[in-house]
């Protein structure tokens, strides 16, 4: 372990690592995987393909608030919640929902004449480690 990084950024790290190794397993495109010091791990993908199917392949469709999809979708299932039953927002609630839910970027990409998409996302470490294993679990003939 590195004298300069705190814990946090060492394990996110470390998760973005197996990550990395899991997306090309599975033959999913990452131009970068890097841990962050605030504990997340960030990934660029060359192509929105590649984000769509790290989506498609690691991360089961729910409809439960707080789960691994609500989450990879920035929380969209549990702030929909909040409108839809009419629960009253507090800051603090907001602030969970947000800080809990996967950051995405997306921008446009010119290939000579063609238009694509370069996409990005900052997943906390923990989500990270459960993709990996969903991942290696494909791999592997399962999940």
């Amino acid at each position: 372990m590195m004298d300069n990084l705190d814990d946090t950024e060492h394990w996110a790290n470390i998760a973005a690592e197996e990550l990395a190794r899991a997306l090309e397993l599975c033959g999913i495109g990452a131009m970068e995987v890097i841990g962050e010091s605030n504990g997340d791990v960030a990934v660029a993908f060359p192509s929105l393909a590649d984000a769509e199917a790290l989506m498609t392949l690691a991360v089961p469709q729910s409809t439960a608030t707080g789960s691994l999809y609500d989450r990879a979708t920035a929380s969209c299932l549990t702030l929909s919640a909040f409108a839809d039953l009419g629960t009253p927002l507090t800051d603090e609630s907001v602030e969970h929902a947000v800080l809990s839910g996967w950051v995405w970027t997306i921008h446009p990409a010119m290939r000579g004449r063609r238009m694509g998409w370069h996409v990005s996302v900052d997943i906390p470490a923990a989500d990270a480690n459960q993709v990996t294993a969903n991942l290696n679990a494909l791999s592997l003939g399962g999940f």
